[in-house]
């Protein structure tokens, strides 16, 4: 029974019982059921101060006349079909933000310190649009945009270009395009010199349809638009470089294919190599591995004897061996005929402090075995 319910049958008790002897006590009841509801007033606006107190972080919001202090970063709210936010250091991110958030900070496997600048959420799958835009201040640390890759089949997924200050970049989420619901893939972006801060612009537009007078683009199949998770960060390098793994070594034989040769180094410290092999009387295949958090940015360029292989090859943390499949092939060889193969290794966005590891791995065999 509350203290409440009590007060009242005592009082209906004495009221119904017969005259007591105490003919005051109906008196010193009502002056106790008005002490009573004024200390639990009082109780009750003491813990609402207590809590006040404790949720205090909150309090200068609301009380304090003095200026706000600095916020840490905004995420950007995505109009249909595009919109340009300007992103100033340490802005509060709004409230909404996409459930499929990339992370506000994050240290990479080989101690670079991630600190995001801003995010973006382009809707290209449920609201139909087709690029947003973000700016962002340009503090002399290198600059790098992330997405969260979709779960889709990468050959269905519309490409993802990435616009720096109007002109378009090199970066494009490779990894989102060949491994499905690869997870956050990194672009390193490149910032004009002098510049205080960039503009950079995420598009989905299919560049791939000249349209004619009137006319409209196709419907691909094959390019299927989804919704991306999209941030801008910039990162500090570690004070000493870290060691990538060590590469694992190539099998003496792929199928009927033997190892003819091998060359390994860990970039910035081996850019190149050079390494002589002997024809069997056939062809030699080509295969790269790379190790380290910037692997998927490694590319080379080969040389097969006096003849130079057109563009780069780009490496992968992932790529499987097998019989069948293959970088590079050369022409046929005579036997017996001892052939120079040469390699220029070179990291997309790369820095010193951030080593890559790599191994060029060169096969023998009668015939080209051909990718199925």
């Amino acid at each position: 029974m509350t203290p409440a319910l009590h007060q009242l049958r005592d009082l209906f008790d004495d009221m119904s019982a017969d005259a007591p002897d105490n003919h005051g006590r109906i008196a010193q009841l009502e002056r106790r059921i008005r002490s009573d509801a004024r200390r639990r007033a009082a109780d009750a606006a003491l813990a609402g101060v207590t809590v006040l107190v404790a949720a205090g972080v909150f309090i200068p919001a609301f009380l304090s006349p003095g200026r706000a202090v600095p916020p840490r970063e905004t995420a950007v709210a995505v109009q249909p079909r595009e919109t340009t936010t300007d992103v100033q250091p340490r802005e509060t991110a709004a409230a909404g933000r996409p459930a499929a958030e990339l992370p506000p900070r994050f240290t990479s496997g080989d101690g670079s310190a991630y600190r995001r600048l801003a995010s973006a959420m382009l809707k290209a799958e449920s609201k139909g649009e087709t690029k947003v835009s973000v700016t962002v201040p340009v503090s002399g640390r290198p600059l790098e945009v992330a997405a969260l890759c979709p779960q889709d089949d990468p050959i269905k997924v519309a490409r993802l270009r990435v616009i720096v200050n109007g002109e378009p970049t090199a970066g494009w989420f490779q990894q989102c395009m060949t491994r499905p619901g690869s997870g956050v893939a990194l672009d390193p972006v490149s910032v004009p010199k002098g510049v205080e801060q960039v503009t950079i612009t995420f598009d989905v537009t299919d560049r791939d349809c000249v349209r004619k007078k009137g006319g409209t683009c196709p419907t691909r199949t094959f390019s299927r638009h989804a919704d991306w998770p999209l941030a801008v960060y910039e990162y500090t390098p570690p004070a000493r470089p870290v060691e990538p793994d060590a590469v694992e070594a190539f099998p003496s034989r792929l199928g009927t294919l033997k190892l003819a040769g091998r060359a390994s180094g860990v970039w910035p410290r081996e850019a190149s190599f050079e390494l002589t092999v002997t024809s069997p009387g056939g062809y030699f295949r080509i295969e790269q591995l790379c190790t380290g958090d910037l692997a998927d940015r490694l590319s080379l360029s080969y040389r097969i004897g006096d003849e130079a292989s057109r563009g780069e090859w780009v490496c992968s943390r992932h790529r499987d061996l097998d019989e069948t499949n293959g970088t590079l092939w050369s022409e046929k060889i005579a036997e017996g005929k001892k052939i120079t193969i040469s390699g220029k290794v070179r990291v997309r966005g790369g820095h010193p402090k951030r080593q890559v590891g790599w191994s060029v791995g060169v096969y023998s065999s009668k015939i080209v075995k051909l990718a199925r």
